[in-house]
């Protein structure tokens, strides 16, 4: 009798592992399968164009509230001040996105998020890899600059004054998510 119980607990428990053998197969299959699929919509510009049919509101909030606790210790710091009723617009250039910035009240406004380009003071054009890399500190903005991969027009001044702020953004204040949706950005759309 002892035997059968030990032989049936040995037993489910080779049961077990082979279903869990088995799911970890099937998930492996599973996503070498849409990995393909999957990175085909991970494109600046198929993600450009289902962020642009967004609601407006919705887009502005999202931005505003990644950048704003982003950059909470420099809007702290008073260093958007220079922002204040003017208009800095980021050209996404492989996603043909525009987001138009302001600065109101101690917060980062975004007042356009587009597919068209806004009236602006001046403008930062950069593609999506740049952008990514410049976020998490991977390249400085100099570098970028001076590689003419990363435009400045308009007012250089602000645009300057811009891109060495953003040389301050501490990679740790970005949200895990964010930083996750970059990296697998960064597998999936460049391959």
């Amino acid at each position: 009798m002892l035997k059968r119980r030990n032989h049936g607990y040995y037993s489910g428990s080779t049961k077990v592992n082979r279903i869990i053998m088995s799911l970890a197969a099937v998930t492996s299959h599973l996503q070498q399968t849409l990995d393909p699929v999957v990175s085909r919509f991970i494109k600046p510009r198929i993600l450009s164009s289902i962020a642009t049919r967004m609601p407006r509101k919705l887009n502005y909030l999202v931005v505003e509230k990644l950048l704003n606790n982003a950059f909470a210790e420099q809007i702290g710091d008073g260093d958007f001040e220079f922002l204040e009723g003017r208009v800095l617009q980021v050209e996404i250039i492989d996603a043909n996105l525009f987001i138009g910035l302001s600065f109101n009240h101690n917060r980062i406004i975004c007042n356009h998020f587009n597919n068209l380009a806004c009236t602006s003071d001046a403008t930062l054009s950069i593609d999506t890899l740049n952008a990514i890399n410049l976020v998490q500190q991977e390249v400085d903005p100099d570098t970028l600059f001076f590689q003419r991969k990363l435009k400045i027009n308009g007012d250089t001044e602000l645009a300057h004054h811009v891109k060495n702020t953003i040389d301050t953004l501490d990679p740790e204040v970005i949200p895990g998510f964010m930083l996750t949706l970059m990296e697998q950005y960064k597998l999936r759309a460049f391959v």
